[in-house]
């Protein structure tokens, strides 16, 4: 493979990856064009008094970062035990359950559109899963292409990741904003918060597809003892000579 596929390679490699850090930040901001229907919806049913419903509201609110709690501190397992590739696809699966989930928290036990306050802590349920995602996301995508990336140019693939962070973020408000226009507060409180969520099946979905396609990392190959496999990543990465002096690299 001459140069220019392989730089065509390692780049493809490296967008797919950084899908992850696209979903970590669409799955945080998300939640910004929620709040007040989240409010009216999940938390205002209770009559609960200011102070006990504001502390409910905030904890609903938050409960994807205590499943980002989980996912960072499991992230190392999972890259261990099942690798940097299928890692990424557990955090694609995780997302993906977490958006519809959270639209639909009644699924699996009413109609759908039948949901009440009463499915709060299911919703809070999926917002933790979702945050699981992130969690092992923020870990996952930069191992991944750190892994993967060329030695001279793999601190500016790694930094792409920190630029889909902001770029998922930016992207959600969007989206948030082209839904609310789709109806007026009646409608966001009761349904629009619902396809804010949805949304996120959509680049969850194609995260997960894209990654069907791509390899397990060379490091985590040689760890398996699989060196043949790893040398073939490599070979498609830096060409077979330079992939020879990486392996041996990889396994001193």
């Amino acid at each position: 493979m001459d140069y220019k596929k392989r730089k065509g390679y390692i780049i493809k490699l490296t967008l797919i990856a950084t899908l992850g850090g696209l979903l970590f930040g669409y799955d945080t901001a998300v939640i910004s064009g929620t709040v007040g229907s989240l409010e009216k919806f999940f938390i205002e049913p209770f009559g609960f008094s200011e102070t006990v419903a504001n502390t409910r509201l905030g904890f609903v609110v938050s409960s994807a970062l205590i499943g980002c709690i989980i996912g960072g501190l499991i992230g190392g397992l999972v890259s261990l035990y099942l690798g940097r590739r299928k890692g990424l696809i557990l955090a694609a699966i995780l997302f993906l359950f977490s958006a519809l989930g959270s639209s639909m928290p009644e699924i699996f036990f009413r109609p759908i559109g039948q949901a009440d306050h009463s499915f709060i802590y299911i919703f809070v349920a999926y917002r933790l899963i979702g945050g699981i995602g992130v969690g092992l996301a923020s870990m996952l995508s930069p191992m991944y292409i750190a892994e993967v990336s060329p030695p001279e140019i793999r601190g500016k693939l790694v930094s792409w990741n920190q630029f889909a962070i902001i770029g998922g973020m930016l992207i959600v408000y969007f989206v948030n904003y082209s839904i609310a226009l789709k109806g007026d507060d009646t409608w966001l409180n009761e349904i629009g918060w619902r396809w804010m969520f949805a949304s996120e099946a959509i680049p969850a979905s194609l995260f997960l597809l894209f990654l069907i396609f791509v390899p397990e990392t060379p490091r985590y190959l040689v760890i398996r003892k699989q060196e043949e496999k790893a040398l073939i990543v490599l070979s498609r990465i830096n060409g077979l000579e330079k992939a020879k002096l990486i392996l041996e690299d990889i396994k001193n």
